[in-house]
């Protein structure tokens, strides 16, 4: 029994010190504040995982369609090609086809949102990395066991 109080004992010494720590660190002396920002944070965590999931869905599905668009463009030039060899003369002077322009923009706009969503990616993944640091800095002065440290990774 006295073991395990002094177990005990030990265990909530290495706590006070951890608090001590993060509250020279931080200035927060409030324990429900520190508590409240590091479940903030957590949160913050957990959307910017859904965010970047997302993020990763919507870019896969702008590539299919890029490739879509871009087979399709290329399948209708191959079209219009055919029918235009006997004619080199016209098609110098021809206008491009509306249906191969309008396939064109929409490479082009979908090749814009890809590259917006490429960056907004790697963005969220820097957040995502300060977070991860920040909270195996809180476990390690909290005095975490690795184990439960580890589902911040």
């Amino acid at each position: 029994m006295r073991k395990k109080m002094e177990k005990e004992m030990r265990s909530s010494q290495a706590i006070d010190e951890a608090f001590k720590q993060i509250k020279t660190a931080t200035s927060i002396t409030d324990v429900d504040a520190l508590v409240k920002r590091f479940l903030q944070r957590e949160t913050t965590y957990s959307q910017l995982l859904t965010t970047v999931n997302e993020s990763d869905v919507k870019i896969e599905k702008l590539k299919n369609t890029n490739i879509e668009l871009h087979n399709r463009l290329h399948q209708l030039q191959s079209d219009s090609g055919a029918v235009s060899v006997s004619n080199d003369k016209d098609k110098a002077e021809e206008p491009e086809d509306p249906e191969i322009q309008e396939l064109r923009h929409e490479i082009k706009e979908h090749s814009r949102e890809l590259s917006q969503l490429n960056d907004r990616l790697k963005k969220i993944n820097i957040v995502n990395d300060q977070v991860k640091t920040w909270c195996r800095r809180i476990c390690s002065k909290l005095g975490v066991l690795y184990e439960d440290a580890r589902m911040y990774d």
